[in-house]
Order: structure tokens, then sequence, then C-alpha cells
């Protein structure tokens, strides 16, 4: 029978080896976990990560944290893993018993997870404990190697005509842009609220964006790119990360302002990004979309992103 308990500071490389291995299309590395539970910590968010021990051997864990972009003071995320080898034998049971007594405690309202659609284990353990599936989402890759940016040439050429360009956060930081940072958290709030997402948006603090935005080690700022119209007004954004798990770079958000849609500026920022990324000799992009984020699904379509199976996410009302 598996022992219960909290994770030891000197367990994360461990929990990050068994994550992998359970779970490689979204890899994460030990310095991944550690960031994310000393942010939370540092916000004031409950959050809490236990792990399931055979003897010596880490075999399972589960993390419960808040996600500042859709945060509620009793509304929790859920992550779980267990070794491959150990599904089945009960590991998932005993680390969902423990964590929802620590959730009852926390005066849980919800809580919700994502399960691959494909997971021989997780839907159905999910259901049994009356999770409820919701929204889809995928993770898809554009392979660097073979992308072939020539058949963009006239929509950049005819956004530039119009007075549109791309300026890095390393050019902006160059140019000593004023109030740069009070400027970018405020693009990103503006393009975020139309986002489809599980639960509410809520806007993110400075605080969380200067942290886990801009102060995030795995930034690229060369990469962190805004769209710029005639006027000067920043009208769209998109960024890409790296990550010690793996050496594929990572999208975060991108988005354009209403009034700029439909253009081609969300098309015109990922041409750059991925310019950026071969020049980095990365060997693929990754990102995730919303099943109804029906544009930008579209964009990484055209551009060449393949999906892989959706991850469906799963939702339990306490």
């Amino acid at each position: 029978m598996s022992v219960i308990r909290s994770i030891g500071e000197g367990e994360w490389e461990a929990a990050a080896r068994l994550w992998n291995a359970a779970v490689p299309h979204d890899p994460f590395s030990a310095e991944d976990f550690r960031k994310r539970d000393a942010e939370q910590r540092g916000w004031g968010f409950a959050t809490f990560t236990l792990v399931a021990l055979d003897g010596p051997e880490l075999v399972g864990l589960t993390s419960v944290y808040q996600n500042p972009g859709m945060y509620h003071p009793h509304r929790f995320s859920l992550e779980c893993a267990v070794a491959p080898a150990r599904q089945g034998r009960g590991v998932g049971r005993a680390l969902w018993n423990a964590l929802h007594r620590e959730l009852t405690q926390l005066g849980a309202q919800g809580v919700r997870t994502l399960a691959r659609e494909d997971h021989p284990v997780a839907p159905g353990f999910l259901t049994r404990r009356g999770f409820t599936p919701g929204r889809r989402y995928f993770l898809s890759a554009l392979d660097l190697g073979t992308f072939d940016a020539a058949p963009y040439a006239a929509l950049e050429e005819r956004l530039g005509a119009r007075g549109y360009r791309v300026r890095s956060l390393a050019e902006l930081r160059r140019a000593g842009t004023p109030d740069l940072n009070a400027r970018l958290h405020a693009l990103m709030n503006g393009v975020r609220g139309d986002v489809p997402r599980s639960e509410p948006a809520t806007p993110l603090s400075r605080q969380v964006f200067e942290e886990a935005v801009i102060g995030d080690p795995g930034l690229i700022p060369e990469a962190y790119l805004v769209a710029e119209d005639r006027d000067g007004a920043w009208v769209g954004q998109t960024s890409l990360f790296r990550t010690e798990a793996s050496p594929d770079l990572l999208t975060g958000l991108t988005g354009v302002v209403r009034s700029a849609r439909g253009q081609g500026v969300a098309t015109l920022l990922k041409l750059r990004a991925i310019r950026e990324a071969q020049a980095l000799g990365a060997p693929h992009i990754r990102t995730d979309n919303e099943s109804g984020n029906a544009p930008m699904l579209a964009i990484n379509d055209r551009l060449g992103f393949v999906r892989e199976p959706a991850s469906v996410s799963y939702g339990l009302e306490f």
C-alpha cells in the first residue's frame, strides 16, 4: 500500500521524472514545479503537492494550485500522475482520497483537471469520482525544419504597407520604451479576455504578470513580440518560452485586440516567432488551443501545426 505525504524539497527531480514518464506530451522540469510552487505561495494562493511512495520509490504525485488567470479563492486546478507501471493498482485512488481531504479542509467549491481523451485510465478514473467532461484542448506542434514561410510573403508585405510592424521585448528594452511593463501588462489583459476557457477569465495582476510572464527565466526576450500599428498603438502579442524539460519551445498567449482582428496580425506575429525559433535551432514550437477557438486553430492549421489527441477539461463541484 502506498504511503501518501507532502513532497519533500529534495524530491522535485524525482517528481519531474515521474511526470514526464506518465505525461510525455506535457513535459515539466523540476525547476518548473519549484517555480510554480514558489509563485503560488508568494501570491498568497493555496497550493500543495502530495506524493505516493512505495518504499523509497516515488510512484505517483498530485499537485493542486490556483490559476491566476481564472482566479477564485475556492476553486482549484489539479494535476495527477502515476508511474506507468503502477497505473491501475490503487496509487491514483490513494492520492485522490488524500487530496480530497485536503481540498475539503480548504473549503473547495470546485476543482478542474485535464486528461487526454486517449489515456487508457484517466477518463474513467475521473468519471467514477464524479468529474464531468467539458471543453477540449488541442496540443499542436510545428516542425521548424520543414516550415516554409514563402507563401506568407504577400501577407507580410501587405501588412507592412498598412503600417504594421513587429517589435520584440528585447528591442523595446534597448529603445528605453517608457512604461514598458505597464503597457505590456495592459496589452496582455486587453487581448486575453476573449480567449475561450473552462472558467471565467480574471485580470492578471501586475505582480503576477511581472513575476510569471516577464520574470519567467524561460521567456525569450527576442521572441516576446508586440504588433504595432501605424499610429504606434500596440494591437497584438505572442511569446515563446524555453523549458528544461524539452528542446521544443512553448507558445505563450497569442492575441490581437478586437479592432485589429481579421487582418492577419496574429499570423504576422507567429511568422516572426517562427523565425526567432528557427534562429535558435529549436526543433518544434508547441502550442495549445481550446477547441472553440476556431480562428486561432485555423491559423495554426494553415501554418502546419499538427494536432495531438485532445485533452478534456474535467470539473468536479464540491
